[in-house]
């Protein structure tokens, strides 16, 4: 391939890489992205020479100044859609970028152009890049970046001292002549390609030795923080349930001891509730507080104690990766003692909640120690439990309603004299009398509540939590219901938790006088399924996830402190920083060894047989294409149709003639040779049978002789084909 069609193809593959990451990371309108897709398929066809196109191209009814024009009605718009369309200037920024480059592909003819749309891609990419954090930009980016290598050494190599020169998407031949053929060997091949890998290292090093400024123009983005239900001050009976349906990941939890000890899953506390109005729950505690910090830099949270607890409860230690929601709460196990991370503050309220002063919008990381509330001797034995009054006017509360709820609580707990014995007498009535169901239509009832206890029986968490707080109110025990998470999905190849919107959930917390408040779940396990994927394509979710995570970790959450502590390391020297360096290392790959060890454990065990089959297979074709490559086994076949590196030159030029003259009406049919087509155009073309019989002459003496060409006879050679596009045909 020439230099010059070379140097477009690669501008076109720029503009690509910069245009498809600013899809994925910004969500262009669909008018828009159409629209530049084909503009740049229209480019990519011109650069390969389609006659269509490029006929369409030459007679454009568009001139310079009509494209200067459309630049000008383009700012003009851009004002427009800041203003009273999209309302920001980022993304209003950013749709104008695409209109410049819609234009500029249009309009390729000067060396400045090509300039223009380079500027163009670069602004670009960087917008893309500040705009995501996701997986997938790695790859644009590695894709940009290689385009970008071979686009700055293509336009090096084909400048010209004139500045003026024309680069037509055509493939027009040169008016000057060139000592040589300009084409891209093997050789520059892969030097361009090396440069570029060897950018991308540089790249690297620069990134985790010079600390980063984490503020910028780029660095809210556009995109608005996943939207969620139960976790305001406000939470209307049947919100949470149309979430439950989406399997959207928001969090990731590791544990400290590395594997979870309960198969029941792991509670994500988020918001408590104190007052039910019959329909919808409110938290009159939601009053928050700043929370203080100690000596290590963690915000300490008081108040989640009980009274005089007699021992301490069980510790978890968690390290919580959320991803941007549009609420402020810190999600962690009950109950919440210490908080550490990147925040200028946490605030909490009354009931134990942990918030940020206000959502995020990008992922955050923090760390939490948490200690649940043992039940306590004490509070298993039948003498009456006694409450202060601030207990009894927030947590004993309970709206009108009919004297039925009371009713069946009393007829439930009647045997009962001990005050946990009577919560665990509710808690099991409801989990084994009712049927759990996310198509119940309550939302819209009246009385929502009487509805599932006495009608349907029918409900989510929502409802089980609601009757549970509700009727043991009203045999004199505080409660409260709480929504948040329940983690039960396992990542093995990672080691976390991965939680999901789907599981948002809604259960309770009991007051007892000496053990504090308990958490209790009367919702029985969930018999519907959302998604039916096989086995096999839930584990590989799972490792995909597990890459994600390390990105997020390695990259995206990679900070100036971080960089920094890595400067001193390097400065320091010794076997410190390359034992920090190998830990890395290893912390980076183990979850990829796990993912082997994984799937061999899946093959062997044959619990996924058809991952086994699937992967058989691919090793099979892999197995066969390594066989074809090294066999070869066409290559005796087109023995006779090779061509060494120096018969390439005259090799191309006389197909460059070939295409010509076809162009001109004159077509070399397949079982002609070339000396009877010599003879054939000197018949129907009297003018060009000189310049065709030179360049044949030179061709068969190439490819059959094996004599290459001189350097004077290529020059010559170019001459006659110029000579040759010069000519009119009569």
């Amino acid at each position: 391939m020439p230099f010059d069609q070379a140097l477009r193809f690669a501008s076109i593959w720029l503009a690509s890489t910069s245009f498809i990451g600013l899809a994925l990371g910004a969500g262009l309108p669909e008018w828009l992205a159409a629209l530049t897709g084909a503009a740049l398929i229209v480019a990519f066809l011109r650069n390969r020479g389609h006659k269509s196109v490029e006929r369409l191209a030459r007679f454009s009814p568009i001139s310079p100044a009509g494209w200067n024009l459309l630049v000008i009605v383009g700012f003009l718009g851009f004002w427009v859609d800041m203003l009273w369309v999209s309302g920001e200037l980022l993304p209003a920024g950013i749709h104008f970028l695409m209109i410049l480059m819609i234009i500029k592909l249009f309009n390729l003819k000067l060396r400045r152009d090509y300039l223009h749309l380079y500027a163009i891609s670069l602004v670009a990419i960087l917008a893309s890049g500040s705009l995501t954090t996701d997986l997938w930009y790695l790859p644009i980016f590695l894709l940009y970046l290689l385009a970008g290598v071979w686009t700055l050494l293509l336009f090096q190599l084909t400048k010209h001292p004139e500045e003026t020169q024309v680069l037509t998407m055509s493939g027009t031949v040169r008016s000057q002549a060139s000592a040589s053929v300009h084409l891209v060997t093997p050789q520059f091949f892969w030097l361009a390609n090396g440069l570029a890998f060897a950018t991308f290292g540089l790249t690297l090093a620069i990134f985790f030795t010079v600390p980063r400024v984490s503020a910028g123009f780029y660095q809210k983005g556009v995109g608005e923080n996943m939207r969620t239900s139960g976790f305001s001050e406000t939470v209307n009976l049947g919100e949470i349930g149309p979430i439950k349906r989406d399997p959207s990941v928001v969090m990731r939890v590791e544990l400290a001891d590395g594997s979870p000890n309960k198969a029941d899953g792991l509670y994500l506390r988020g918001v408590a509730f104190d007052q039910y109005d019959g329909k919808a729950w409110t938290n009159r505690l939601g009053y928050r507080r700043s929370v203080n910090e100690d000596g290590t830099g963690a915000f300490v949270l008081l108040g989640n104690r009980s009274a005089a607890p007699a021992r301490l409860g069980e510790t978890i230690r968690q390290n919580i990766l959320l991803e941007p929601l549009d609420t402020p709460v810190l999600f962690a196990a009950p109950f919440i003692e210490r908080v550490s991370g990147k925040f200028p503050s946490v605030q909490s309220d009354l009931t134990g909640s942990a918030y940020l002063p206000f959502p995020s919008s990008s992922r955050i990381e923090y760390s939490v120690l948490s200690r649940s509330n043992p039940v306590l001797p004490a509070d298993l034995s039948s003498e009456p439990s006694l409450y202060p009054e601030s207990f009894t006017r927030h947590f004993l509360q309970i709206p009108v309603q009919s004297e039925r709820i009371a009713i069946l609580a009393k007829e439930v707990t009647h045997t009962q004299r001990a005050t946990f014995d009577k919560v665990h007498a509710i808690q099991s009535f409801l989990a084994h009398n009712f049927h759990y169901s996310l198509d119940a239509p309550l939302a819209e009832l009246n009385h929502p509540l009487e509805e599932f206890l006495f009608s349907r029986k029918t409900g989510y968490c929502e409802h089980y939590a609601t009757a549970m707080v509700m009727m043991l109110r009203t045999v004199g025990i505080p409660a409260r219901l709480v929504t948040g998470f329940l983690a039960t999905e396992w990542n093995e190849y990672g080691n976390y938790y991965l939680v999901r919107q789907q599981d948002a959930h809604a259960w309770v917390e009991v007051y007892l006088p000496h053990s504090g408040w308990i958490t209790m779940d009367p919702t029985p396990p969930s018999l519907e399924s959302v998604g039916s994927n096989s086995p096999a394509w839930h584990a590989l979710g799972r490792m995909m996830d597990t890459v994600r995570l390390q990105w997020s970790r390695f990259f995206v959450q990679y900070s100036a402190a971080d960089q920094l502590a890595v400067v001193r390391e390097l400065k320091a020297g010794g076997t410190s920083a390359r034992n920090k360096a190998l830990d890395s290392m290893g912390t980076l790959f183990n979850p990829f060894m796990a993912m082997v060890g994984g799937i061999k454990e899946y093959v062997f065990n044959g619990t996924i047989s058809s991952l086994a089959e699937v992967l058989g297979l691919a090793l099979i074709g892999l197995a066969f294409f390594l066989w074809l490559g090294i066999k070869r086994p066409w290559a005796k076949a087109m023995a006779g149709k090779k061509t060494t590196r120096d018969q390439q030159p005259i090799v191309q030029l006389y197909g460059r003639m070939i295409g010509h003259l076809a162009r001109k009406g004159i077509s070399k049919p397949a079982s002609s040779p070339p000396l009877e087509f010599v003879r054939l155009t000197q018949e129907r073309w009297r003018d060009a049978g000189s310049a065709v019989g030179s360049i044949t002459e030179l061709y068969c003496r190439a490819r059959f002789g094996q004599i290459s060409p001189t350097r004077a006879e290529l020059s010559l050679a170019e001459g006659h084909l110029r000579y040759l596009m010069a000519l009119h045909k009569p």
